[in-house]
This record gives C-alpha cells, structure tokens and sequence, in this order.
C-alpha cells in the first residue's frame, strides 16, 4: 500500500535526524534554524501553493465539508480526553501540570509539523489545501481551550500572537488568493513548490534530533505514557473515523481529516509546559515515545480508514 511505503520514507527521515543528533551533525543550535526554516518559510510557502486552485461550488462546498469534519473531530477528541483522564485524587493538589499535560497530548495531534508533511505526502496540494481548515481551526482551539488547560487561565496576548504565526499567514494569503482567483506567475509557484517541498524531508528531520534529545528509554519504562500514545494514535483516531461514518464520504476530504487527527502529540504542548514551568520533561517523553510509535499506528490507522472506505462504496 502507497501509504504504508510513503510513512517508512517519512520513519528514515526521522531516523536520519536522530543519527545526525547522535553524531553531533546537528546541534541544538542548527536544529533551532531547521525548525525555523521548516516552520516560517516551507510550511507557508506550502500553504500558500496549495490554494492555486480553480475556485467553484464543489471546492467550496467541500472545503466547508473539511471544517465540519476538523470540528467534530477536535470537540470529540475533547470530550475523550477529559472520559479517559479523569481528575483523580492526586491530581486534587499541585501535579506540576502533569494532567494538563496529560490531557493535552491525548487530545491534541501534530497536525502542522508532522501532519502537513504527512498529507502533503500522501494527497498532495489538494490535501494540503483541505488540511487548512482542520489547522486553522486546530489554531484556535489550542490557543484558547489548550492554553488554559495547560496555563490555568486565558492569555489573549499569546492567542493574538498565535493569529500572526507565518502558517495561519500562509492560509490567509492563500485563501484571499483563491476567493479573488489571482493565479500566481508560474515563477513564483514554481518557487513556492520548491520551498514547500522541504517541510517533509525537514519536519522528518527536526523530530528525529528531538527524539534523540529525549531519554527514551527512561520514557518507554512508563506505563503511562503508553496509555496517553495509545490514546491520541488509535483509541481517539478510530473512534473518530467511526463517528464519520454516518456523514457523506468524501475519500479525500475524510482521509486528510483522519490522518491530521491520528497524527502524534503535538509539540505545542512541550513548549507550554516550559513557557509555563510544568513538567516539560514528562511532556517531552510523551511526544517522543508518541512520535516513534505513530510510525506503526499511522498506516493501521490509515488502512482502517481505507478498510472502512471500501465497506461504505
């Protein structure tokens, strides 16, 4: 199966970034710019490249089809995450944001860093291009529901800040590109495919030298965080493909849905537990063991997904 050969691809890339973290090829430093190229000019330069589409009802309509699917899928991957970490007594005192932290990896995916490579990877620009809806919604929810999650009260200067990150900048170029139906110079798209088809090969990278700062034999030793990967790669993920089933199937529209939200923890939340002072090493653990074991549980999830397609057809 194309997906199954396309994730082992993106699984040697991490591979590389975690040789190149051991042989001390890349250092913190470097892998702070890789980050930074990935994210504020591949990742937009994506984005923006993936709305140079003709403009007309069936896009439209299937682009708002997208946004329903990401709203469904973030409020019941919500809903799960509070059912199945339930606040127990001894998270009644100060746990240093360890159920924060907890909950906020089970409920929210990589969709940007590994999610963008991921989809671009497997359905293209016009994978990309549905994906917009899931992240720009995912955006929100994380800056308001998972910052005071983590934090413990609302922060509107750092929701505002999120507003202006270059990705939600990419989807706001692209998208006013796409309504106005100003098609871009063929030199200038060209530049953006080129540009945009580093975030696979670079996100790949920059996880793999995360992983390989983390102590991950101390982290696989961890029942729980086993349970909490189990629960963002398969448990949530396969649940919300049965929730889908009921609704018109869109094979692509639901597929890039489906893969965003079976996607690993999102790196967000290491950074909000350090912005913040909780654990960041828990966080840390937990992102890493979820992003080595989504390299088996994304082409499961994936083939139930196309399993399930079949049956509907």
């Amino acid at each position: 199966m194309e997906i199954i050969s396309r994730i082992i691809i993106m699984a040697l890339l991490i591979g590389v970034g975690i040789v190149c973290r051991k042989t001390g090829i890349i250092s913190n430093e470097t892998n702070k710019g890789i980050s930074d190229i990935a994210l504020k000019v591949a990742t937009p330069a994506l984005l923006v490249a993936s709305f140079q589409q003709e403009l007309n009802m069936e896009r439209l309509q299937r682009l708002g089809y997208a946004a329903l699917l990401a709203v469904m899928a973030i409020v019941f991957a919500v809903i799960l995450g509070y059912i199945c970490l339930p606040k127990g007594k001894k998270q009644a005192g100060d746990d240093n944001g360890k159920l924060a932290i907890e909950r906020f990896s089970a409920i929210y995916s990589n969709c940007a860093f590994m999610g963008i490579p991921l989809i671009n990877g497997l359905y293209g620009e016009e994978g990309v291009f549905f994906l917009t809806a899931f992240y720009a919604l995912f955006n929100v929810a994380v800056w308001t529901h998972g910052l005071v999650m983590i934090k413990g009260e609302a922060g509107l200067k750092q929701t505002l800040k999120a507003l202006t990150s270059p990705a939600l900048i990419g989807i706001a170029v692209g998208a006013a590109l796409f309504f106005l139906q100003i098609t871009l110079p063929d030199v200038i798209k060209q530049t953006l495919d080129y540009a945009g088809s580093m975030t696979t090969p670079l996100g790949m990278l920059v996880a793999g030298v995360t992983i390989a700062q983390t102590n991950l034999l101390s982290a696989l030793k961890k029942f729980k965080v086993y349970y909490i990967s189990a629960l963002r790669l398969i448990f949530i993920p396969v649940l919300t493909i049965l929730l889908f089933l009921p609704f018109p199937f869109d094979e692509t529209v639901m597929g890039v849905t489906v893969a965003a939200a079976a996607c690993p923890v999102a790196t967000i939340c290491t950074m909000f537990a350090i912005s913040f002072n909780k654990d960041s090493l828990y966080a840390g653990e937990i992102f890493a063991v979820s992003t080595v074991l989504s390299v088996g549980t994304l082409p499961l999830v994936m083939w139930i997904f196309d399993f399930l397609n079949v049956l509907v057809r």
